[in-house]
């Protein structure tokens, strides 16, 4: 399904807009939803049977026929297999929808992350794929075939009751009908107050990742106390609206008991003034009215709670929407090329979501094997110009090429991204270090890299494992986030990381802005051994770093189209 197509549904009603991303375990959903059905029947011809031997056995002193203690023990049995088979079925189908959710709501992550939407949040994203996911993933997997068994369990009671007699099944559908009266008013008020706990949640969420990633400026600037402050005051918001929804939920749960109650002596009633019913049949028939409730009335309880369920659905579907940051994908052409590539700019320019300019009209020629440096005043759009060139962001206007020592140029935009990602790389100043061994980090990049192959591409950037320092080597453990690196080993890491795919073009964003000299120095000294293998493109303020490229341009200065060639 499109990002278009998926923007219609989430105009209708989001737990059913994600239905389509759901299809292809439309069967065993709908086989769970079976199995369930047989499980409630079940139990229905026990409370039934079980009655009617217990009656029979009060009120005429006698033993039921033998069918009714075999078909008992049948029933019994089958419920046993049918609770073992529906339990094991909904486990199965609960990671698959999991699985289904998180895959379509990465599609769009992939899609739209990193964004030019400012009001864009990791932590709200995050509390998405994981929270809200979660969520669904019992909805979809129970609470809906459970819906569906209630509903055909209606049909088959109000018919079994109007067979018995046409009161009995009126005293049904006339309770089950104030209960829907008596309900509705509640359903209003149950999304308002399931709204405010999911924008509640969501805050908590995004202000507790905001909170870990400053976790040393808080610590720095003697925050902790203010911090403990803010997350109790997040926490105490949580709670409150838990609670008043709670306290509305538990209300309409003794209106649903009540409503219970009114249709068994409806239907006792009615069974006690018909005629052609023998009384000993009066419990049988509300014994089974009662266990035919308990699933209904769990439904209308279900549907007295699903805005939750509903917000979770809307912010899926908002993040399997994302859309592309850029126009649509060009058709994928073939690219083959030895050597490394120059790039050609004409006119790219890029906006922010808002309308604001992030990087004017700009024409730029890079030629193979080139180590260009690019300078500008803060803010100009110089990362904005090196994401462009790396493809996670494409041009509002503009194209980007690829250009070959020979042969024809090609439109980024053309070249299979898979293979584009192993052409062209970018190391940026904040790159991430992740949780996990240095091998691990190195292979980002390369998932089957070796060792040895990670130590090659190390040293290459200047990186030596000095044994105390790495007393494990690559397999040495470096922290959640780096926290065990300096920021020279962090830029050599992350070099490293990309030399390791060994790429045509290198993108360097700042990458050497937060070091001191000597350690700019090694890290450019590796960068230097790339001349004539890898095309090298420096985004930096500092003349430093700039005084070792081969050219440097003002960013400003590339803002006019050259001149046309005279033939």
């Amino acid at each position: 399904m499109s990002p278009q197509d998926t923007a219609t549904t989430h105009r209708t009603d989001a737990l059913w807009g994600l239905l389509p991303y759901l299809s292809a375990h439309r069967l065993a959903l709908a086989w769970t939803g079976l199995v369930g059905l047989a499980n409630n029947l079940a139990l229905v011809f026990l409370a039934v049977a079980g009655s009617y031997v217990v009656t029979l056995a009060l009120l005429e002193g006698r033993l039921a026929a033998p069918g009714w203690w075999i078909a008992g023990g049948a029933a019994v049995l089958l419920r046993a297999m049918l609770t073992w088979h529906e339990m094991d079925l909904s486990h199965s189908i609960a990671y698959r929808v999991l699985a289904a959710l998180r895959m379509a709501l990465f599609d769009g992550f992939t899609r739209g992350v990193p964004s030019r939407t400012p009001g864009q949040h990791t932590g709200r994203l995050a509390a998405t794929a994981m929270g809200d996911t979660e969520k669904l993933e019992f909805f979809y997997a129970h609470t809906l075939t459970q819906l569906a068994s209630a509903v055909v369990l209606l049909l088959g009671g109000t018919v079994a009751l109007y067979r018995i007699g046409g009161p009995l099944a009126a005293g049904l559908v006339l309770g089950l009908a104030a209960l829907v009266l008596l309900t509705l008013p509640w359903l209003r008020a149950n999304a308002r107050l399931g709204e405010e706990v999911q924008r509640a949640k969501a805050d908590q969420s995004a202000l507790a990742v905001d909170l870990l990633a400053g976790s040393r400026e808080i610590l720095g600037f003697g925050l902790q106390e203010q911090v403990q402050l803010q997350l109790a005051g997040a926490t105490r918001t949580v709670a409150r609206a838990e609670q008043r929804l709670k306290a509305r939920e538990t209300a309409a749960a003794s209106v649903r008991e009540l409503c219970s109650l009114g249709i068994l002596v409806a239907v006792f009633l009615a069974a006690w003034n018909h005629p052609g019913l023998d009384r000993l049949w009066i419990p049988a028939v509300v014994a089974g009215t009662l266990t035919l409730l308990a699933p209904l009335m769990e439904a209308v309880a279900v549907l007295t709670q699903l805005q939750p369920h509903r917000a979770s659905a809307a912010r899926v579907l908002e993040g399997i929407a994302m859309p592309a940051e850029g126009p649509a994908p060009a058709p994928v052409l073939p690219f083959a090329a030895a050597g490394p590539l120059g790039l050609q700019v004409r006119g790219a320019s890029f906006t922010y979501g808002d309308g604001a300019p992030a990087l004017e009209p700009t024409w730029l020629s890079v030629a193979p094997g080139e180590h260009l440096g690019i300078s500008g005043r803060s803010g100009s759009g110089k990362t904005t110009l090196a994401r462009l060139l790396v493809r996670l962001w494409a041009p509002d206007a503009g194209n980007i090429e690829l250009v070959p020592r020979t042969g024809g140029a090609a439109d980024v935009a053309s070249v299979d991204l898979h293979d584009f990602r192993l052409l062209v790389t970018l190391v940026e100043q904040d790159a991430t270090i992740f949780h996990g061994s240095l091998l691990e980090n190195m292979r980002l990049a390369v998932p089957g890299a070796t060792a040895a192959q990670a130590l090659e591409a190390l040293g290459r950037a200047g990186l030596e494992l000095e044994a105390g320092r790495w007393p494990e080597g690559v397999h040495t453990v470096i922290g959640e986030a780096g926290a065990g690196v300096s920021g020279g080993e962090r830029a050599r890491i992350a070099l490293a990381r990309a030399l390791l795919l060994r790429p045509r073009v290198l993108v360097l964003d700042e990458t050497t802005a937060s070091l001191d000299a000597a350690t700019e120095a090694l890290l450019l000294d590796a960068v230097a051994a790339l001349a004539g293998e890898t095309t090298v493109i420096t985004v930096s303020h500092r003349e430093s770093t700039l005084a070792r490229c081969d050219r440097r341009a003002e960013l400003s200065e590339l803002h006019c189209a050259p001149l046309p060639q005279s033939v």
